[in-house]
Order: structure tokens, then C-alpha cells, then sequence
């Protein structure tokens, strides 16, 4: 639907709300998703989901009430029924000790620098010949395929009774998990890309990761580590994984005032982290898929959460700042743009840094698996290892080692363990289909390297 239809809808649905006396914020959400995905060699699916689903939020006094349902974008009748239920559900909802506040925008504005006409309208040919591409050559009776193509476009659109303008966006991405396994051995290698726009995917870096881990791991000894301290590079997917854990955290006025926060109030304004440590989020960064205003119409800028280190404040959004008396920060939006800021290290592919002398053994983890928080007041996070690490030796030669444990505090983590990073920002994230089409990506360093990482627990096999 075009845009200047999704705006006609909603100023009607938002003359009803009002002629139904109510004080309303609707959200507009539509994604078309495509998604194929492979297994055992073979493509096992292959689908289409168009959705269009209508959030209602109705404001009272220090009540609020909200109710979701897919709709049919042209039955304007059913649409209207979503309102009146969450108008009568008002009435039952429990008071709050705060008043909410109600969206009031001030300014349209319309967002579609990262959509791509060409991602909505991908045909199948393009995505099996991507995907024959990146793995041409590398799978055998015993190396599978498995993996996922997803793509889609996820519209976003929100208007209140206050006023009639809207803020709009639309956004198209690429997300794509190429697997190659061995069903004897049975070790895992992958590869992925996160793109917003046709033009940039690249099937030749995929294949060259590929095709270089597989040739290591059908000729290269496996070993299970002693259990221990050691020097650790991280690839983007492990470091995006770790910084996602310190968002919810590290920085999070809703995570801070429910005593569930790594980080003091007393905290802002001091050194808790590395001085290599800088933390920005930044919505006129593409290739996170930003929203460079949020759900409030409140136009958002550039800052660093952590500088240097220095940790500058915390993240509000309006129902945090409503609830505890703070001051909304502008970040009323599904996801942030965030990105840690690279170093002085020139070498971004794992390729080329395998081949550098080395005065010390170091271990290669590409991808946590099983990640989650152990203790959230510690920041301590545990994970395991997957998907193609290596053990770099400081005679040259490279091992494959079995999955190993970490569990590891963010503050030290990133902290005094941080050794350096890479110059490159690579985006990590993902693309969803089934319901929520939400494309979000980090910006990380495309190497990472940390020491004093211990491994707790040793795996005997693959």
C-alpha cells in the first residue's frame, strides 16, 4: 500500500477515535517477507507472508489500554472495531501510579532511505542462484547445506488524536545464514550478510569464508582445550551478541530503576569501561536501519552512551520517564542504531589474520550459542562457541577446537580484558519473517580481540 493511502487510513481511523471521545495512539505495522530456507542440501520452505496489523493504545486517566490485530488493510470497518475494543477494555484497565503520556507529533516525516524496490520484488531465481553462488564447490555426500534467505519489506506508520501528522517509514532488508556441516564429524561452519539493498549483496565474500573454513576443517586436527584463561578474537556475530546483553544491561533507564542494572546513577560521568571503549548510537547510520525519529515524532541525534569508556548517562523512553520521573531520551523505536566504535587494527578478514605471526596462542570464536544472562546486577553472561572457531597457535599451525564455555562480566569483558579492536564496522543483525518483520543491525568491529577470557567448560567432541 502506498504511502499516501496508509496516511489517508489512519487521519480516518484517527477522526473516528476522537468522535468516539477517545485519546488514542495507532500504530501501523505491514511486512511482506520472503523466506527460503535450506536443509539437508535441499530448499525445505519457501514462502510468502503479507501481514498488516493495527496497535491501539487508548489513554485515560492514569490508565492505558492497548489491543492488537491483523487486519484487512481495506476493511475499514474491522480496522474501527480495534479501536472500540480497546476503548471498552479503558474501562477495566488497572490505574497506574503515573499518568502515561499520550503521543503528541508535531512534524510528518517520511522515511525510506534504506528501501529497495528490487528487495520487494526478489524472485526466486535470484536467491537460488545467490545461494548456489556463495556455496558452489563446497558441499560433498558428507558437507550440507542448511541456512536461510530471508527478505521482506516491514512498513511502520503512527499517528494519535492529538494531532494529524504521522510518522512514517519504510525499510527492506536482506538477511542471509548459509550452514555447512559435516553429518560424520559433525562440525558446523557458517557465513552471513545483513544488507538493506539489492546491489549490496556480495555472494563472493560468503564463498571465500566458506570455502576457506571448509578446506581447514577437512584437513585440520580437532583438539579439546584445557580449561583456562585465553587470548580470545572474537568475530562480529559473538561481539554484536555480548553488546546486546549490555543494552538491556548496561544503559537502560527501564533495566536501572528495577534494580536489574549492571551500572549505577552514580555511575554517569565515570570511567567503567575500557578507554577503547566508545558506544554511540546514532540514527543517520544506514546500515542499522535506523529510525531517525521515534514513535513520538521526536527527531533523534547522535550520542555516545559510553565515551571512551566514560559511561555518559542512561536510555529513556517515554513510559520509563512517565513511570519514574525521569526525561525521555528519544528512543520511543523498536530498535536502536548502535555501533562500537572501530580501533587501529587494520585486518577485518579472519583470512588474513590466521596468516600474521603471533607471539601467543589465540582462540577464534566466530558465534555464541546458548547465550544469556547469568546475573544481571554482574553483567555476567555466559555462551558457548560455535560455527567454525579455530585455535591459532604461536607456531603457525591452526587446530579445531571443540565448543568451550564462557562466562564472562560485561565491565571487565570490555574493560581491562578489551586489548584492541578493528578498524572495519561490519553490521550484524537480523531479518525476521512470521510475524514482526523488524530489521535491526549493530555495527561492530569485524575483529575483536580480548584477554584473560576464561574457558570454563571444555567440550570432548564436536
Amino acid at each position: 500500500m502506498a504511502s499516501h493511502e496508509i496516511f489517508s487510513k489512519l487521519r480516518t481511523l484517527r477522526e473516528y477515535a476522537l468522535a468516539q471521545g477517545a485519546r488514542a495512539h495507532l500504530e501501523w505495522k505491514a511486512e511482506d517477507s520472503h523466506l527460503v530456507r535450506y536443509a539437508n542440501s535441499t530448499i525445505s520452505l519457501n514462502t510468502n507472508e503479507h501481514l498488516t496489523i493495527l496497535e491501539v493504545t487508548v489513554y485515560g486517566d492514569h490508565k492505558s489500554a492497548s489491543t492488537t490485530l491483523i487486519v484487512d488493510e481495506n476493511d475499514l470497518d474491522t480496522i474501527k472495531a480495534t479501536i472500540d475494543k480497546a476503548i471498552e477494555m479503558l474501562a477495566f484497565a488497572t490505574p497506574l501510579t503515573y499518568q502515561p503520556t499520550l503521543p503528541s507529533i508535531e512534524k510528518t516525516s517520511v522515511f525510506e532511505e534504506t528501501y529497495d524496490p528490487e528487495v520487494e520484488a526478489l524472485p526466486n531465481e535470484d536467491i537460488i542462484a545467490f545461494v548456489n553462488e556463495a556455496t558452489k564447490g563446497l558441499e560433498t555426500d558428507d558437507i550440507l547445506l542448511s541456512g536461510n534467505f530471508s527478505s521482506g519489506v516491514a512498513t511502520y506508520a503512527s499517528i494519535s488524536t492529538e494531532t494529524p501528522e504521522v510518522v512514517f517509514s519504510r525499510k527492506t532488508d536482506i538477511g542471509i545464514t548459509l550452514v555447512l556441516s559435516s553429518e560424520k564429524r559433525k562440525w558446523e561452519v557458517n557465513a552471513e550478510q545483513f544488507v538493506s539493498h539489492k546491489r549490496d549483496l556480495d555472494a563472493k565474500a560468503l564463498h571465500d569464508r566458506l570455502s576457506w573454513l571448509v578446506e581447514l576443517y577437512t584437513t585440520l586436527p580437532e583438539e579439546r582445550l584445557p580449561e583456562g584463561p585465553y587470548r580470545v578474537v572474537l568475530g562480529p556475530a559473538a561481539t554484536a551478541e555480548y553488546l546486546s546483553f549490555l543494552g538491556w544491561v548496561g544503559y537502560s533507564a527501564s533495566t536501572l530503576k528495577r534494580g536489574l542494572s549492571a551500572f549505577k546513577e552514580d555511575d554517569v560521568g565515570k570511567k567503567v569501561l575500557s578507554e577503547q571503549f566508545t558506544l554511540v548510537e546514532d540514527p543517520s547510520m544506514l546500515a542499522t536501519f535506523p529510525s531517525p525519529v521515534d514513535a513520538f515524532g521526536r527527531r533523534r541525534e547522535k550520542r555516545a552512551i559510553f565515551d571512551r569508556g566514560v559511561l555518559t548517562g542512561f536510555l529513556w523512553s517515554q513510559q520509563t520517564a512517565d513511570e519514574f520521573g525521569g526525561t525521555a531520551t528519544g528512543h520511543d523505536v523498536s530498535n536502536l542504531s548502535i555501533a562500537l566504535q572501530g580501533g587501529d587494527v587494520d585486518t577485518t578478514l579472519i583470512q588474513d589474520f590466521a596468516c600474521l605471526p603471533r607471539d601467543r596462542d589465540i582462540l577464534y570464536v566466530p558465534y555464541l550459542h546458548y547465550a544469556n544472562i547469568v546475573n544481571p546486577t554482574e553483567g555476567l553472561v555466559t555462551g558457548v562457541s560455535r560455527f567454525g572457531a579455530l585455535y591459532l597457535k604461536r607456531d603457525g599451525t591452526i587446530t579445531l577446537p571443540y565448543n568451550v564455555r564462557f562466562t564472562e562480566r560485561l565491565d571487565q569483558l570490555f574493560g581491562d580484558k578489551l586489548v584492541w579492536l578493528s578498524k572495519e564496522l561490519v553490521p550484524y543483525g537480523s531479518s525476521s519473517s512470521y510475524f514482526g518483520r523488524d530489521p535491526s543491525t549493530t555495527l561492530v568491529p569485524a575483529l575483536a580481540c580480548f584477554d584473560g577470557v576464561t574457558v570454563e567448560i571444555s567440550n570432548e567432541s564436536f
